[in-house]
């Protein structure tokens, strides 16, 4: 059988650490990147070639590819480029590093992204289009909503929820059983004692609301 032929949507930072990921997993021909930056157009990224813009509908069919993965930080951007791209005939590819650890009771849902060091443990259920970055730890029955982010060094303890389109700031913590609605920022290094409506962004230890995300 013929190994998916993989394009990654942006060629960014993130871009670039996805590429990495997708050359260690080492179960797809990665043909290139597209990008809307008109300057990186022809270009190479890390040895990689930007192969089109990311907005011309006809990117798939010029790169003959199969599937995509949608590296883009930004969780309201990467979930409008996941949907647009899904119609463009593509399937989404799950990008997961060697070193990941993911038991065997967690899901994975289509076109997310673990990172090295990631630890995932039984009963999670991780959601479509989600960023697990690079050492965070998943306990055990924890649910992830599609399109978010779980950045660096974050800890989830168990039966942790966590919304779409929400953000798990660098180093953060989530004491067990607790919920971060749909589209809420925690901020770095905080520790969320209590659950967190959608869409506030909290801060510090404990965490508390500072505002509503903009």
């Amino acid at each position: 059988m013929p190994r998916p032929r993989l394009v990654i949507v942006g060629a960014g930072e993130h871009g670039r650490v996805m590429a990495d990921v997708v050359r260690e997993q080492n179960q797809t021909d990665l043909l290139g990147f597209v990008d809307d930056n008109p300057k990186l157009l022809g270009q190479e990224v890390d040895g990689i070639r930007v192969l089109a813009g990311a907005s011309d509908p006809h990117w798939p069919g010029k790169c003959g590819a199969t599937h995509f993965l949608v590296a883009i930080g930004n969780n309201a951007i990467r979930a409008a480029k996941f949907a647009e791209t899904e119609t463009r005939g593509l399937s989404p590819w799950s990008a997961i590093h060697p070193s990941a650890v993911i038991a065997r009771s967690a899901e994975v849902g289509a076109g997310t992204q673990i990172v090295a060091g990631v630890v995932i443990n039984p009963g999670a259920l991780i959601g479509a289009d989600v960023i697990l970055n690079t050492s965070c730890s998943i306990d055990h029955d924890c649910r992830i909503g599609d399109h978010a982010f779980i950045a660096p060094g974050v800890r989830l303890g168990g039966t942790v929820t966590v919304g779409k389109l929400a953000l798990v700031g660098i180093g953060a913590s989530v004491l067990p059983g607790r919920t971060i609605g749909e589209r809420a920022i925690v901020g770095a290094g905080a520790v969320v004692t209590k659950d967190l409506l959608p869409g506030v962004v909290a801060m510090g230890c404990p965490a508390t609301v500072r505002r509503n995300v903009e």
